[in-house]
């Protein structure tokens, strides 16, 4: 339980940013994060499935379930959001915009950002992709297969990849290709608190 608690810290923690904290602010941001409303949403999820191998838990089953579907059914319709439970999503994830975007069958680390129409797995693939800490996916990006993208590449916007990508790489086109090293910490759309 505390894997799920250090993880929605991180993710509150990159839509703050390092602006002052405080509970309005706090409450402002979840109030108005489409983004990090689906990811806290996903993250009740993979705890509900956690809580499944605790039986003192069971009683709470049932309605968090019933919870949960009813605010992933809102996220995606509302946001255009779906982050599936098949998906291993690590602590600080941010979502850039709305609309589009489906993360499934996959992992992905600590650190990574998404942009809005973005896909990251398939439904049908039993392995998806492995994305590194700190990895940035632009607008419109693809990436299917059962590719390995390092740590802090960064997947421009429209790119589509089906290869391996080493880390601080910056992959561009259709079919995605490196077009250089590139270490993209200065452009993470948040600052890692």
């Amino acid at each position: 339980m505390s894997a799920f608690r250090d993880a929605v810290r991180a993710d509150l923690r990159r839509c703050l940013g390092d602006k002052p904290r405080s509970a309005a602010r706090v409450l402002s941001i979840l109030w108005h994060d489409m983004g990090l409303q689906a990811v806290l949403v996903y993250r009740c999820g993979r705890w509900l499935c956690a809580a499944r191998q605790r039986p003192v838990l069971w009683p709470l089953l049932p309605p968090g379930w019933l919870l949960y579907w009813v605010a992933a059914l809102w996220v995606r319709a509302a946001y255009g959001i779906r982050l599936a439970l098949s998906a291993d999503i690590g602590a600080g994830f941010w979502v850039g915009h709305f609309g589009g975007i489906e993360v499934v069958n996959c992992r992905l680390g600590e650190q990574c950002s998404v942009g809005q129409q973005t896909r990251v797995g398939r439904a049908g693939e039993r392995c998806g992709p492995q994305i590194g800490d700190g990895v940035w996916i632009g607008a419109h990006a693809r990436i299917f297969g059962a590719v390995r993208i390092g740590d802090r590449a960064t997947i421009a916007p429209g790119a589509q990849v089906t290869r391996n990508v080493p880390g601080q790489a910056l992959v561009v086109g259709a079919p995605g290709r490196v077009a250089l090293r590139f270490d993209n910490t200065q452009i993470m759309p948040r600052p890692q608190a």
